[in-house]
């Protein structure tokens, strides 16, 4: 009975993570977890009500949808760190495929529509981490990481640009945000531009010399006094305004078959932009603070977040860079900020939405764009480019490509560019003939070292990659090659293949061709330092038969050494007369 309790009890921890952190939770945690969730809350408010607007159902919506997404991740989501909410990117798709299906229906159909997208995308995630696909992850490399982040970062700083200017937002992507600004600096709100200035250097004063000071929150509290005592909307200043506040309402929403067909599309396209971008961010701050990150339980706790929102009358959420990145700046410990922000947003939007009416909305677009910058990592860039060029230009294409194209289209071409540079060095991998160095053991490549001396008559040749069907030409050419300029002539060819850890049906056929060639020139190919996976591919496509068995050894060495037994030995000069005496 207690084995199956404690069995059952990893179970639960396992795929509800929300339990290891409320047991593992530390005191001294609570403090900054509490200044960073009023942060997070205060955040979330005007950016709710502003993405439900973009999706198409009322404002309030957004704010549910905030707190619900914030409880069901804090539960089921593995990151400590990542805020789950409506986001730009997320609130654009989705209004795009509704807009498609739901166009001129009443409001009470397009919020049922909302809350169904959000449905699929909470079950394509729960599919896709049922079945474990969060390996995806691994093919978002570093250079990836570092060029989502960068791409992610200066997206937060363009939506916000219009607002930092007292100007109307018309366009959604970066390059068109810019552009719409440069065009309109004539009619840029002075005042609001020295407000939003003005609270971008607070915060990184605060930030350079009073860290542990709740800056972004003290400056909402702060700026919202000053618009209310000085009335700073009657100068032109925009601010929050009122909201209409409702309870959230319940239920499975109502459609049929061909709604879920029309925006299956759309789905599959949230969730996967939802996951890529969540995971990416989650694992930032995961490496960060040193801690892991299950990039399959990422997708559950993505479903839960969806599928939470679903039964709400809500719309597809997922992580939020710009709240992500001012928990952090906070010093957020752990996914108390999400459960702490809920219920701050759920009392706010029952009860005390005039609270808020007069917040200026560039403060909230100066923190926003504060916490981006902070984000930002060029040095590791130029550390990439100190090391491997590259990866460097990889993480800018990525850069280039989410700010150009979109997180989705930019994360996907980074990956096939990846892939390819992959292919292209698996393809020509490092290879070296080897030798011996006086008083060194081993075996050593002779053109790193000049000491090195190869044996008359043997050339010992590594290959520093997997045989499979894009390498296994260039590997015959290269031994041909060697062979032909190898002085003398060589008796025995020994491939070592410690690097070699997999062979493929072509590559096998590659390798009894290069046998066949050398045997006909009287040369006997052996292999060297074969583990076991590569033996058993050499006996059961007939190589090792072939090769013969005495030709396949465990090591290098023994490989020579039986050369060097079988070399016929130089005769003996003659011995010089005597001398006579």
């Amino acid at each position: 009975m207690k084995r199956w309790v404690s069995g059952g009890w990893r179970s639960v921890r396992r795929f509800v993570p929300g339990v290891s952190w409320v047991r593992g939770y530390e005191k001294s945690w609570l403090r900054p977890d509490l200044l960073s969730a009023m942060t997070i809350a205060a955040m979330l408010v005007p950016q709710g009500l502003a993405y439900a607007q973009i999706v198409g159902v009322r404002p309030v919506a957004g704010l549910y949808a905030g707190a619900v997404g914030m409880v069901a991740y804090a539960l089921f989501g593995p990151s400590r760190h990542l805020i789950v909410g409506p986001e730009a990117g997320a609130a654009i798709i989705a209004a795009s495929a509704l807009g498609s299906v739901a166009a001129g229906v009443e409001p009470a159909r397009y919020a049922a529509l909302a809350a169904l997208l959000a449905m699929m995308v909470g079950l394509i995630s729960l599919v896709a981490g049922l079945f474990k696909t969060g390996a995806l992850a691994d093919f978002l490399s570093k250079p990836i990481l570092i060029g989502y982040t960068n791409g992610a970062a200066l997206i937060i700083i363009g939506s916000q640009l219009a607002r930092m200017f007292g100007l109307e937002r018309k366009t959604e992507d970066f390059p068109g945000q810019v552009l719409e600004v440069g065009r309109n600096l004539r009619h840029a709100h002075v005042p609001t531009l020295l407000l939003g200035l003005g609270v971008i250097l607070a915060l990184v004063l605060l930030r350079q010399f009073l860290p542990k000071l709740p800056g972004p929150l003290i400056l909402v509290v702060v700026t919202t006094v000053v618009a209310q005592v000085f009335q700073l909307h009657h100068g032109g200043i925009k601010v929050v305004g009122a909201i209409a506040a409702s309870p959230p309402s319940l239920g499975l929403p109502s459609v049929g078959f061909s709604d879920v067909r029309a925006l299956l599309p759309a789905a599959l396209s949230l969730a996967l932009v939802n996951y890529a971008s969540s995971v990416l961010a989650a694992r930032l701050y995961a490496d960060k603070h040193r801690y892991h990150l299950d990039s399959n339980q990422e997708l559950l706790g993505q479903a839960a977040a969806n599928l939470a929102n679903a039964f709400t009358q809500g719309f597809p959420v997922n992580g939020s860079d710009s709240r992500t990145a001012v928990n952090d700046a906070m010093g957020g410990k752990s996914q108390l900020v999400g459960a702490v922000a809920a219920v701050l947003v759920f009392v706010f939007a029952l009860f005390l939405t005039p609270l808020l009416r007069e917040l200026p909305l560039v403060t909230l677009g100066a923190i926003v764009m504060v916490a981006a910058v902070y984000l930002m990592d060029v040095s590791s860039i130029l550390a990439l480019w100190r090391v491997r060029r590259v990866e460097a230009v990889l993480a800018v294409v990525t850069t280039l490509g989410v700010l150009v194209l979109g997180i989705l289209q930019g994360i996907l071409i980074a990956v096939a560019l990846a892939l390819g540079d992959l292919i292209r060095r698996a393809a020509h991998p490092h290879d070296a003939v080897l030798g011996r160095r006086e008083d060194v053991s081993g075996w050593h490549d002779v053109s790193r070292h000049a000491d090195t001396r190869t044996l008359p008559g043997l050339l010992v040749y590594r290959f520093d990659a997997p045989m499979f069907f894009a390498n296994a030409r260039y590997l015959r050419e290269q031994l041909r090659a060697l062979v032909a300029a190898a002085e003398p002539p060589p008796r025995e060819v020994v491939l070592d293949a410690s690097a070699v850890f997999d062979l493929d049906v072509t590559a096998a056929e590659g390798l009894e061709k290069l046998r066949r060639e050398l045997s006909e020139r009287g040369i006997v190919l052996v292999i060297a330092d074969a583990n076991a996976p590569l033996r058993g591919m050499l006996r059961r496509t007939g190589l090792m038969e072939r090769l013969g068995e005495e030709n396949v050894y465990l090591t290098v060495e023994a490989a020579v050494a039986r050369f060097e037994q079988r070399r016929p030995r130089a005769p003996a000069p003659p011995e010089p007369p005597s001398a006579a005496h």
